[in-house]
């Protein structure tokens, strides 16, 4: 349909009705059956799952400014040892849960150096000060330590004892914050002023206590500064010499998130807010399961005054304050019209860490715990835990739903004990739903078939760039059964930087994936939620933060966009690429060579465009057309070998493009866990495409992508006919074609790759308004100009909305310097009544289409 002219109107995309020349596009067709209902879309499709990790609550969403507040955070955590600089969470050698009987060997780097962490003295020549930690006449059991101070001479200019803060105290002008402290002043009888210093060091608020008593003693004031500073610090300043004893420095904004004591960063929290989630998943994550079964979160130690509050150990290797607590959780649930989704432990820690558990016949008191949290946030007030509750300020039931038995464990040794937890929680809260955990991916048979009755099973989807294309039909080949899913933990974060373009049309493909399947797939939540950017413990985080900046990533954007235009059903959808007059060599580039922890020569490397010899190598004479990436590359009798141990040793032919070509080399493993690796369509060191031949230890073969150096498989592992023999030659064969890959050996094709459709649609109906809710994701280079029909008595009428992120490139990501340089934008639709209607989905592109409609 080389420029057609086509009836059209163009209007903000849409063609209808008049004369349009459109030309140098690809072409689709989109069918939409108005009349044919699919299936639902869970109202519920949406929600959040916040856990403590990248410090995204500690020095976070959790409002409090000052780090190690208790001075508890030098404090080995419960069950562990240090040893060597490294803790042991598993000193006593308990079995592993996961692994027959056997102990896990895990270790962490202990990353305390000092024994009052984020604390330090900041004094002139003159000053005499001593520190030590004490036990000696607690504050309370909850926080043993106090920070004892021995003052003998002062400096005349400075004499300050300074908290760093969370990397920063964001000090605004004119703002109040809130500052409380215990101190005992045993001789030490003041003054004592505290006050923010600037990143110079200048006072940019204070107060003083002229006088201070002996014994534990609550000191309380308010602090405006004069000027704003991101970088702010807290200090004690010291007035005279004495003995003094501190504990417990907390200072909050007073405008925190709903203005509420012991309150969330608002920046943050509104962040979360916005996204009008369905419910809340918390607090973990592997957070939940604990480094081992002692040091696991309790929520009955996070309940009441936060000075009482002992505090949990994250397996991202810092302390939790637990401030932010089961009562502040449930709270922020009903705050942001939200159910609560509380996971609670199992009585099994990471199996990726220590794996340590309780016995079976020790659980009862695990499952009391669970039935007693159930109680706190629903109960009357006239029992136990319901009183504890309308004591703690909220008589109301909190909006708890969902109870969720463990994370990420699984098998049937994880089935028994969900089965116990199940009983239980029905048989006195029969109204609760109870998920299962499916493991680290996707739903679990050997689970599945060992638990007796599950209301929700929970699977997890961390994949890489272009997954969800190859994948789109992943929920559509899922057995249907007597359960619904939730994907508890879902990202693209492989192969698409911090969060870039690339991961926010992938997020949106996964994404029209579970609602196209809305029959099965009721419940998601992104995973991670935040990201302190000074303390990183995942690739890619939803919404970044330091101490006074913040954004979001595109994806943030993206699921806030679909949240708001999901549709209540889906409509009968097809959407068909039409064949291009002048295909596009989809896999040109150059070509290279590879391995992954294997030794191999490979020789004879021939490339053919047409029939005709373009490129033949000749190692001995010309080894400079080749650049080597990684690994150790050298000329062996004519051939290229590469001797070194290690993933993704690679070398890749310099300065040649190749479209649609036949790639011919001899391939020889001479050592090692694999085979053979043969990229192709190599667009520098960091991308490319590649046939693995011998993956999973010389097993299987599969195609792969590499982007940014994170690879991803995009064809299922298929088994290789026999092992490849070590000092045997081969015969390898790439026959790359516009779209499609065939990978021979030793002349017999091994395997196949076609290139998925990169441009994916659904549509469905809001109930309330009619309106038709179309989404498309283009995550092709090109626009596609396509041909929307309405098959069925309801047609598009009136006017419409096109929402749509659209960006020119992959790699672009929002920052602190452009917080907001890609996200949605709206135009107005003006539509006649059609049967048809034509939209240009631009490249890159993330579009709903909003329709009113009549009929």
């Amino acid at each position: 349909m080389n420029s057609k002219r086509w009836l059209c109107l163009v209007s903000a995309g849409i063609i209808v009705g008049a004369l349009q020349t459109i030309s140098a596009q690809q072409r689709a067709v989109m069918q939409i059956n108005t009349a044919a209902v699919k299936n639902t879309v869970d109202p519920n499709l949406h929600g959040i799952f916040f856990e403590e990790i990248s410090h995204g609550g500690e020095g976070g969403l959790y409002g409090e400014l000052i780090q190690n507040r208790g001075f508890e955070e030098s404090r080995v955590p419960p069950g562990a040892v240090v040893e060597n600089g490294f803790l042991n969470g598993n000193p006593n050698k308990h079995p592993h849960y996961n692994l027959n009987g056997k102990a896990s060997d895990w270790r962490m780097p202990w990353p305390v150096k000092t024994p009052w962490p984020y604390w330090s003295l900041d004094t002139g020549a003159q000053a005499g000060i001593e520190l030590a930690l004490s036990t000696e006449k607690p504050l309370n059991e909850a926080t043993p330590n106090a920070l004892v101070l021995n003052i003998r001479s002062l400096d005349p200019e400075k004499n300050n004892l300074v908290n760093d803060g969370f990397w920063g105290i964001n000090a605004i002008k004119g703002e109040e914050y809130n500052l409380s402290f215990y101190a005992d002043a045993d001789t030490y009888k003041g003054p004592l002023t505290v006050g923010l210093l600037s990143s110079t060091g200048t006072r940019i608020a204070t107060y003083t206590f002229k006088s201070l008593g002996p014994g534990w003693k609550k000191y309380s004031c308010k602090l405006t500064p004069t000027a704003t500073d991101g970088k702010a610090r807290f200090a004690f300043t010291f007035g005279s010499t004495g003995h003094l004893r501190l504990d417990f420095v907390s200072l909050f904004p007073k405008n925190t998130f709903k203005n509420r004591p012991n309150g969330l960063r608002k920046d943050l929290a509104q962040y979360l807010a916005d996204l009008k989630p369905a419910f809340v998943r918390w607090p973990g994550g592997c957070y939940v399961e604990g480094i081992n079964v002692e040091s696991a979160p309790n929520w009955k130690t996070s309940i009441g005054p936060v000075e009482k509050r002992p505090g949990t150990f994250s397996v991202w290797g810092y302390w939790s304050s637990d401030g932010f607590g089961y009562h502040e959780y449930l709270q922020f649930c009903e705050d942001i019209g939200s159910s609560a989704l509380y996971v609670f432990n199992a009585g099994v820690s990471c199996q990726f860490r220590t794996g340590t558990f309780i016995p079976d016949e020790n659980l009862q008191p695990v499952i009391d715990d669970v039935l007693d949290a159930i109680e706190y946030a629903v109960g009357p007030v006239t029992s136990k835990w319901g009183k504890v509750r309308a004591a703690n300020g909220h008589p109301k039931p909190f909006p708890l739903k969902y109870l969720e038995v463990g994370n990420e464990q699984h098998g049937p040794f994880y089935a028994r004990r969900y089965n116990r937890f199940h009983e239980a929680i029905k048989r006195k809260y029969p109204e609760m739903k109870i998920i299962s955990s499916m493991g680290i991916g996707d739903l679990n048979r050997r689970t599945l078939d060992s638990i007796k009755v599950t209301d929700i099973a929970d699977e997890h989807a961390y994949k890489a760039a272009y997954w969800a294309f190859n994948n789109y039909d992943h929920f559509d080949r899922y057995k249907r059964g007597d359960y619904e899913v939730y994907v508890g933990e879902y990202a693209t974060n492989a192969g698409v930087g911090r969060g870039n373009m690339l991961a926010a049309l992938n997020d949106a493909a996964y994404i029209m994936g579970m609602e196209n399947n809305g029959d099965l797939v009721k419940m998601s939540s992104y995973a991670p939620l935040f990201e302190n950017v000074n303390t990183r413990h995942w690739p890619v985080n939803l919404i970044n933060f330091d101490a006074d900046k913040s954004f979001a990533r595109i994806s943030y954007y993206t699921i806030r966009m679909m949240n708001e235009h999901r549709s209540d059903e889906n409509l009968v959808t097809t959407l068909k690429v039409l064949e291009a007059e002048k295909p596009k060599a989809r896999n040109g580039g150059s070509v290279g060579l590879a391995t992954w922890d294997t030794q191999t020569e490979y020789k004879d490397i021939e490339v053919y465009e047409k029939g005709s010899l373009v490129y033949k190598s000749d190692f001995i004479k010309k080894p400079e057309e080749w650049q080597a990436i990684r690994g150790t590359w050298k000329v062996q009798d004519s051939a290229m070998a590469q001797t070194a141990q290690g993933a993704q040793r690679l070398m890749i032919l310099k300065g040649r493009n190749f479209e649609t070509y036949t790639l011919k080399l001899k391939a020889r493993k001479l050592s090692g866990t694999n085979a053979f690796i043969i990229p192709f369509a190599v667009q520098g060191p960091r991308q490319h495409m590649r046939a693995h031949i011998g993956s999973y230890v010389n097993a299987n073969c599969v195609f792969e992508m590499v982007n940014d150096e994170a690879v991803t498989d995009i064809t299922a592992q298929r088994r290789l006919p026999k092992p490849i023999e070590i000092g045997r030659w081969y015969d390898i064969t790439l026959e790359v074609g516009f779209d499609k890959v065939d990978c021979y050996l030793d002349g017999k094709l091994l395997m196949s790759y076609t290139e998925p459709k990169k441009i994916l649609g659904i549509a469905g109906r809001d109930k309330e308004t009619g309106d038709l809710i179309i989404k498309v994701v283009n995550a092709s280079d090109e626009a596609y100009n396509t041909a929307i029909n309405f098959d069925g008595p309801v047609t598009p009428a009136g006017t419409g909305a096109a929402i749509s992120l659209q960006t020119d490139s992959l790699n672009v990501e929002n920052s602190f310097a452009s917080p907001t340089g890609y996200v949605p934008k709206k135009k107005p639709l003006n539509l006649l009544t059609a049967k048809q209607i034509n939209y240009i989905f631009p490249k890159y592109s993330i579009t709903v289409l909003r329709l009113k409609t009549k009929g």
